[in-house]
């Protein structure tokens, strides 16, 4: 893609109203433009990005054997009646009425609509366990959202249920999405720890939640490094322990600050029973399906690779989120160094950014740096008259001249 008509801007004065780094980087990045509060579009740059994340997470959900689905963001009131959320879910959730005077919400999570979904579809225990995801926009009227893509009204996720006979396979899948975060969570970039949670307004019996360790963090942990064991203070506050002591071998705690961005729960019978989402065993009994839920914020994700990964001068991107796998900058307009950056170009196709606007080297320079693709290809007389084209690393700022033939397609 060419710089000079791409959907972009990019800013060099730190915006007043963003608090945290990544909101600051993503706008000045131009990757991200506030709609509303609360409410971001992204441009093309960020939407690559993101859509490189949301691979991975569909990736990873497919090799644990979940099926794609998407669920509709509108939902009847009827069914979050039926579960009782419909009235108990303060004003987060957003109740409207259509032409008609029916009751609807706009969805801020879908256990309602795949339940409903998996009493019409389930019927036998041979089709267990079954897990279906999608990676879909939810709305949440936060109170305070903040942070840019850290807390939305609108957002992305990625959430996956899982329909069980009993609750011994529901605990062994449970595990399998553990795992399947981790995988997740490694290959964007991140380190993450696995915290004992409050189940909340999603209620069941156990609850995790994986947080990136950051200051500018929501949650607070309390770690034990005697154990090991991570809780998220809410946790000893459901429960009334001692802040000072492990929950689980009553060593020292220490509190840290994190960002969660995922969380799973065993929700047991709390949806399928209300809604009679049941199967036949082999007994031939009824019974309500076994049900586990598993989140992952995908657009929080986004400025979470960033907070993670970045410098004084803009975004490192990892390598399997960055938009584009290398940066081309071509100093000066002589017909050499066209004719070469239109061959790299060409060759390169769809993996890189080329900044072939009429700015000057610095500018270019800078705006590389801000945009963070893990390589800079620079092609300037002075890179040619040195047998080729620069290549510098965004991370390491190793520097290499690379022949132009090894860049090009023969």
């Amino acid at each position: 893609m060419k710089m000079s008509s791409m959907m972009l801007k990019t800013e060099h004065e730190t915006p007043a109203e963003a608090e945290l780094t990544s909101h600051r980087l993503l706008l000045r990045s131009g990757m991200i433009r506030q709609l509303a509060s609360g409410i971001y579009g992204l441009t093309p740059l960020g939407w690559r990005a993101l859509q490189r994340i949301a691979t991975m997470a569909r990736e990873e959900m497919n090799r644990i054997e979940g099926q794609e689905v998407l669920l509709p963001l509108v939902h009847p009131a009827s069914i979050w009646r039926e579960t009782g959320r419909y009235h108990t879910v303060d004003e987060s959730l957003s109740r409207f009425q259509d032409r008609g005077g029916q009751d609807l919400v706009l969805a801020m999570t879908h256990e309602e609509a795949v339940t409903d979904m998996a009493r019409h579809v389930i019927e036998s225990h041979r089709q267990l366990p079954m897990m279906v995801y999608q990676i879909q926009t939810k709305f949440r009227d936060e109170a305070r959202p903040r942070g840019g893509l850290i807390r939305l009204r609108e957002f992305i996720m990625k959430d996956a249920y899982s329909f069980h006979a009993d609750e011994g396979d529901l605990d062994a899948y449970y595990e399998k999405v553990k795992k399947a975060y981790v995988a997740f969570y490694t290959r964007c970039g991140i380190d993450v720890l696995q915290v004992n949670s409050d189940t909340g307004m999603m209620g069941g019996g156990v609850a995790h939640e994986f947080m990136m360790l950051a200051e500018c963090g929501e949650d607070t942990l309390l770690l034990c490094d005697a154990c090991h064991r991570a809780t998220n203070r809410e946790v000893y506050q459901v429960c009334g322990g001692d802040e000072t002591r492990c929950l689980q071998c009553g060593e020292p705690v220490r509190a840290v600050r994190g960002i969660e961005v995922g969380n799973i729960f065993q929700l047991g019978s709390q949806y399928s029973l209300p809604m009679h989402a049941s199967f036949t065993d082999s007994s031939g009994v009824r019974r309500p399906v076994v049900m586990g839920c598993y989140g992952i914020g995908i657009s929080r994700m986004l400025a979470c690779v960033i907070e993670a990964n970045h410098d004084a001068a803009g975004i490192i991107w990892p390598e399997s989120v960055a938009p584009y796998a290398a940066h081309l900058v071509t100093v000066g307009t002589s017909s050499e160094v066209i004719a070469v950056a239109e061959r790299v170009y060409a060759s390169l196709a769809d993996h890189v950014l080329w900044d072939d606007r009429d700015a000057s080297a610095g500018r270019k320079f800078q705006d590389a740096d801000l945009l963070g693709m893990p390589k800079r290809l620079t092609i300037s007389p002075r890179s040619l008259a040195a047998g080729g084209i620069e290549l510098r690393s965004r991370r390491t700022g190793a520097v290499q001249i690379v022949p132009v033939q090894d860049m090009v397609a023969p």
